[in-house]
């Protein structure tokens, strides 16, 4: 059994080295596939240190600065064939026990199967804040493209998702765990521990944290309004599409049906509309929801 874990990092020295003593406790069968975003500090190095330090299997590929989600999109293709794999932050801690958990549960079905567990908030201490916090992952394969609720640190997945994933041809994705999620709950299953193996850690620099605070106005707008000026690069219509051109043929009439729906969400304002009025837009008034119906009225995803 072998499970490469794929990590991409960018100066991510401070914490770096508590991850990988977590995911080294059991080191048999694992290989850590790393791609740097074009870290400036010391990061590659104590990867590479590490490494010969503890006689354990890291691979570095130094890329340039793309931004989270399309390194993790670069490695998730790149790295090796192994029975399963995981997503990794280079920021949090796992805890004993995660990755054998996973692949008694994922088995050897040749079925893509994801696999994900509940985790807990902690600050930079690792002093845990939310002991827990997922109850249950979004089911719904639609849904997931604008409300996914898993973290890409809980994620486990076999070969056979792997093959699926790597069918989806885009180059330019929201996030990849929006992405895992999604094509598991179309091609396969998604299986759910309720067991917290992730220490996510929450420092004021991460990519994408755990929003538990309340909605502050102004720092909302400005963000909003950063976002009509300078729109993140990825487009969930042409996601849509490509979703459509791997997995239509095996997709009912009714899924079809909403994922032409999304890939035309650029192209009218009308269009978007009838994107929002849709159940799977749709979720409890927070800041989440009020930034994705917001996004989706102004074009911005």
């Amino acid at each position: 059994m072998k499970i490469c874990i794929i990590m991409s990092t960018y100066n991510g020295e401070k914490y770096i080295e508590q991850q990988l003593d977590s995911i080294f406790k059991t080191p048999k069968n694992i290989f850590l596939y790393v791609r740097d975003d074009g870290s400036k500090d010391r990061t590659i190095e104590i990867l590479r240190d590490y490494g010969i330090k503890h006689a354990v299997p890291i691979e570095v590929n130094e890329g340039k600065n793309v931004g989270s989600a399309e390194s993790f999109l670069t490695a998730l293709r790149e790295c090796p064939k192994a029975d399963y794999y995981a997503f990794c932050d280079q920021d949090d801690v796992w805890v004993d026990g995660k990755l054998s958990a996973a692949a008694e549960q994922i088995d050897t079905t040749n079925q893509p199967v994801l696999w994900c567990s509940d985790y807990q908030v902690t600050d930079s201490e690792l002093h845990v804040m939310i002991p827990s916090v997922l109850e249950q992952p979004v089911q719904d394969s639609v849904r997931a493209v604008f409300y996914n609720n898993v973290p890409g640190c809980t994620m486990v997945f076999n070969w056979a998702l792997m093959q699926e994933l790597r069918k989806v041809n885009i180059s330019k994705i929201r996030m990849h765990d929006i992405m895992a999620i999604n094509v598991a709950l179309i091609t396969g299953k998604v299986i759910f521990d309720k067991t917290p193996y992730v220490l996510y850690r929450q420092h004021g620099n991460n990519v994408l944290g755990y929003s538990h605070k309340k909605i502050q106005i102004g720092k909302w707008t400005k963000d909003k309004l950063e976002l009509v000026k300078n729109k993140e690069d990825y487009s969930t219509a042409e996601y849509a599409q490509a979703v459509l051109n791997s997995f239509g043929s095996q997709m009912n009439e009714k899924e079809i049906e909403k994922y032409k729906l999304i890939s035309k969400m650029n192209e009218s304002l009308m269009s978007r509309l009838k994107v929002l009025t849709k159940p799977y837009t749709k979720a409890k008034f927070n800041r989440t929801s009020i930034s994705i119906r917001c996004k989706i009225l102004l074009n911005l995803m």
